[in-house]
């Protein structure tokens, strides 16, 4: 068997046994295993050894390694400012000024200036604020559910800097870019597909207008208003990001919230132009060409560390920042492993002859203009089916891009393609996290509030497509 299709079955096969499993890391690592046995020739000792090898030299390297401690301290920023009082303290000022239902959902877009850091810490934060004020101006849960849901994992997506999305995503596109031997930069090419993720700009302004003009709303939820299931999150077996409760050990204050972040914003922003400085004219020159893996974790390790003192200072014990730095890094140890075994399969196929066979043989047969589109849908597929946007990028990214490259299409179009694809896992489907955490901190049945989001979800779906469509076309 040609050892170039071989090396587009294996990915193909690896996202078939994820969608229909649910596991993805299980899926990663058959696939992972086959493509070093075919390596080896059939040697299934051998073949073990390869794909070893292979995952070793995938993380054995300067950009890895800072992409996987980001991710690691990043978790563990997020998890330490849970001690704050930070949210508590934010609830109470709101409850002085929120009277409507409006002002309540509003809330939750303010306060995500402040939690934007990680999906989970965001939703439970914005949702713990956004769940009182509703109750107290008698407003639409269902509502709040998907204002939450919305601004945890689509509004994320779309901020460049200070989350643990960005770190996760431009590991994806570098190991991409490395593969098909592109010489560009991850961090940048992701900025510039951000305009074409339309799935979720679509989506966060139909919640704008759920809430400022309802948007038919009542009538979709009226649907599913005698929906009986139990709010439970039991049965949700997510591998690419796990759930974390939400405690505060501190007294109420606003500025245990503010402060980290806005220092975090500044030193990121910092570090972006002190590593460009000398690279390029002008402070967004210099932000445009900085060593970007370095800068962010800078910036998240020395954020932590004044955080840290900050709240010593408040007579937070140091057992619990400690407790808490190494719950948040091991909350993110599922998106690493997803990101370290992608780029194992990465490395394997491309040694199989992927980039070559993608080239020679399937790009040129491909129309250009379907390429963004089917891409986009087979993202939604997979995503809605394993309930899961990293999985989705990981599995995805390393096709797209050669894909892109041969076809001659805008590279950060695709790469917008694959990460609005994958949008859809989080944010619709029953086994996304957001989706689930969202709808049981607002008290929503889960297929209750699945629904309710599903018709919105359609009618983003097909104006994406539409639009990936004309943009091939022009």
């Amino acid at each position: 068997m040609n050892q170039g299709f071989v090396s587009l079955f294996i990915p193909i096969v690896v996202i078939i046994l994820a969608m229909t499993t649910k596991k993805i890391i299980s899926s990663l690592i058959i696939g992972i295993l086959t493509g070093g046995i075919l390596l080896a020739r059939g040697n299934v000792i051998e073949g073990c050894i390869v794909a070893v090898e292979h995952l070793i030299k995938s993380v054995a390297n300067e950009e890895s390694a800072y992409i996987i401690m980001f991710l690691f301290v990043f978790g563990s920023f997020g998890e330490i400012m849970k001690l704050s009082g930070g949210i508590k303290g934010f609830s109470e000022v709101a409850n002085k000024y929120i009277k409507t239902e409006k002002g309540a959902l509003g809330s939750v877009w303010l306060v995500s200036i402040f939690t934007f850091i990680d999906c989970c810490f965001h939703a439970i934060s914005t949702g713990t604020i956004g769940k009182a004020l509703i109750e107290k101006t008698k407003g639409s849960k269902e509502k709040l559910a998907i204002v939450v849901n919305v601004t945890s994992c689509l509004l994320i997506i779309l901020i460049p800097f200070g989350t643990t999305y960005v770190g996760y995503i431009v590991g994806v596109i570098n190991s991409a870019l490395n593969k098909s031997n592109i010489q560009e930069s991850a961090y940048s090419l992701y900025i510039k597909s951000i305009p074409f993720n339309f799935y979720a700009i679509i989506m966060i302004l139909l919640s704008i207008g759920i809430i400022l003009f309802n948007l038919k709303f009542n009538q979709v939820v009226d649907k599913f208003k005698n929906t009986k299931e139990m709010i439970t999150s039991g049965g949700h077996g997510n591998e690419a990001h796990e759930q974390c409760e939400f405690e505060e050990k501190a007294p109420p204050r606003p500025f245990n919230l503010i402060f980290p972040l806005a220092f975090l914003i500044i030193t990121t922003f910092f570090f972006f132009w002190y590593t460009g400085q000398g690279k390029a004219s002008g402070f967004l020159g210099a932000i445009m060409n900085a060593e970007f893996e370095k800068s962010i974790l800078l910036s998240g390790t020395v954020s932590i560390v004044v955080t840290s003192i900050f709240y010593l200072f408040q007579k937070i014990p140091m057992e619990e920042i400690e407790s808490h730095f190494l719950s948040g890094g091991n909350e993110m140890m599922p998106p690493i492993i997803v990101l370290v075994l992608s780029w194992g399969l990465s490395s394997i196929i491309e040694d199989l002859g992927f980039v070559s066979f993608i080239t020679n043989t399937i790009g040129p047969g491909v129309p250009v203009i379907l390429i963004p589109v089917v891409i986009f849908l087979i993202g939604c597929a997979a995503s809605y089916f394993m309930g899961s946007a990293w999985g989705t990028w990981a599995l995805l990214m390393p096709i797209a891009v050669p894909l892109a490259v041969t076809t001659e299409i805008s590279l950060p179009l695709a790469v917008g393609a694959v990460l609005a694809g994958g949008s859809l896992g989080d944010n619709a489907s029953p086994l996304g996290e957001t989706a689930i955490l969202s709808s049981t901190i607002a008290e929503v049945p889960l297929m209750k509030h699945v629904k309710t989001i599903l018709p919105y979800s359609i009618i983003s779906i097909i104006i994406s497509s539409i639009l990936f469509l004309l943009l091939a076309y022009i």
